[in-house]
């Protein structure tokens, strides 16, 4: 039986074991080739492990990423005299990139991904284990460490918490409507398409419109004491069909454009002709400039009752198996999620770090709906099985075309049954 989760006081997910041998790639000889043993590496960058000249970073394909990157890159540098040398890698091309950069030792030392990507990245066998002390552990939120712990190892060094909420805009909605039927009414009150003027805007995205199914019931695998079952998918019951029905009445109000794009979204919000917009942290600065003392932020609307949970992901510095230096891969992984770096995050970006000590501090009220809404949060499933899932996209788009609701998620939700069903079978 499916129960929700809140974010604060997740259980330790536990993943269901994977024969890694199967499908990691080949590796014998590995350790003798590189002359590191990687199962017993010091990750403290001591002097135990010779210190390279160079460690290469893939970084996101953002200029605020690599803004802040290399801030921190020169500080390591000065710190160790280790050079770094880094590239701009879109996060959903890092994976699929790294498994053949890798081997080849053209790949990196560090990479950074959310954990919903975690379990696809074991599985092929593309990052090392990073141990903490529990002195270290402990200056994360649990759930941070959860997001990136699979079959008891840590793969990750938390950057950023993230979920999306609500914007909105004081000089044309005073108080942010309180359920999505209040949404609804002040859409049509100040939606005029013919001059690009909405009430609420949401980008037809599965990521963005699982609040709808999640808050009628849908869910995407059944989960019972922290272990995911990838044959209990739930995003096609009663309740995911009535979520996307709701949503749907948006559509066909024509008060929700049936094209949508982020950046239209967000380049009409920062032009004041939008009302509303449910989007995450990483447009706070930018919103903030454009808007000014005009902008304003809440949890989501209510739905069936409630604030209308998010998909919480959280994004960690990863490192590469085949890094021939993962001593000081890990303890740069380390540098860059430690207290100094990790506030230097959030001031530049207004992307929260999973630090207790950060998120206790922050008393802007600008933050109001970010942090409100984080407790309302689930985890985006770590496993492999989650890859498919993001093609619910396909059931969106057709929705927005004029499909019925049920047929569209119907189909598309035994496609990824079908997709899930196949994985692994293969050598």
């Amino acid at each position: 039986m499916f129960k929700k989760k809140t974010l604060w006081g997740l259980l330790l997910m536990v993943a269901f074991v994977l024969l890694l041998a199967a499908c990691a790639p080949e590796r014998e000889g590995a350790e003798e080739a590189t002359g590191n043993d990687k199962g017993t590496e010091n990750t403290e960058g001591s002097e135990e492990a010779e210190k390279p000249e160079e460690l290469v970073v893939w970084i996101n394909d953002e200029d605020i990423a690599e803004d802040i990157a290399v801030q921190m890159f020169d500080k390591y540098t000065e710190k160790t005299g280790i050079e770094i040398s880094y590239q701009r890698v879109a996060l959903p091309d890092q994976v699929k990139e790294l498994a053949l950069a890798g081997p080849t030792g053209d790949g990196p030392d560090l990479f950074f991904q959310p954990q919903d990507s975690l379990g696809d990245i074991v599985a092929q066998g593309l990052a090392l284990p990073i141990d903490y002390a529990e002195e270290e552990k402990s200056a994360f939120t649990d759930v941070a460490m959860d997001a990136f712990t699979y079959e008891g190892d840590i793969y990750g060094a938390p950057v950023a918490i993230e979920t999306y909420f609500t914007y909105y805009n004081k000089s044309l909605v005073d108080t942010a409507p309180e359920t999505i039927d209040d949404v609804l009414a002040m859409s049509k009150e100040l939606t005029d398409s013919s001059k690009d003027q909405y009430g609420f805007l949401v980008s037809p995205e599965f990521y963005y419109l699982y609040s709808f199914m999640n808050a009628y019931g849908g869910y995407v695998f059944g989960e019972e004491n922290g272990v995911y079952d990838p044959t209990d998918i739930g995003l096609d019951n009663e309740g995911s069909i009535e979520g996307l029905k709701k949503y749907k009445e948006f559509i066909d109000a024509g008060v929700l454009p049936k094209t949508l794009t982020v950046d239209v979204l967000d380049g009409l919000f920062k032009e004041g002709k939008v009302g509303m917009v449910v989007s995450g942290p990483w447009n706070m600065p930018i919103y903030k400039e454009a808007l000014g003392d005009d902008l304003a932020t809440t949890p989501l609307p209510k739905m069936n009752g409630e604030i209308a949970p998010s998909f919480v992901g959280v994004k960690s510095w990863l490192v590469s198996y085949y890094s021939e230096h993962p001593t000081w891969a890990k303890d740069l992984a380390k540098f860059m999620t430690n207290d100094e770096n990790s506030q230097l995050y959030y001031d530049v970006t207004g992307e929260l770090p999973p630090r207790p000590e950060i998120l206790d501090a922050v008393n802007d009220p600008i933050y109001a709906g970010y942090t409100e809404q984080v407790p309302h949060g689930t985890l985006m499933p770590n496993i492999p099985e989650m890859a498919p899932v993001w093609d619910m996209d396909v059931a969106i788009e057709l929705i927005n075309n004029g499909s019925e609701v049920e047929g569209a998620v119907k189909d598309t939700v035994q496609s990824i049954k079908n997709k899930i069903a196949t994985m692994g079978t293969s050598e």
